[in-house]
């Protein structure tokens, strides 16, 4: 499959960001906000609807493609 579920490539996102400044840097993040583009459909597998959503495959697009949605993500720092 090209695309993965909309879980992986958030659960992807969210370990990139977080693993972004962890070597120590005297600079720290309390709020990450993220547009990506983002290409969506539904797929049956294995007898399943599933919500396929990832990064477009192609960076460039031609007049036959459509044109991606996009996804806005927000990670805040919240005290516990």
């Amino acid at each position: 499959m090209w695309h993965r579920p909309l879980s992986e490539m958030l659960i992807d996102v969210c370990d990139a960001v977080a693993t972004a400044g962890v070597d120590g840097s005297a600079v720290r993040a309390r709020s990450v906000e993220l547009a990506l583009p983002i290409e969506v459909w539904l797929r049956e597998v294995d007898d399943e609807l599933l919500l396929i959503a990832d990064l477009p495959v192609w960076r460039w697009r031609t007049a036959f493609d459509q044109t991606p949605g996009r996804i806005h993500i927000t990670w805040e720092e919240t005290a516990r």
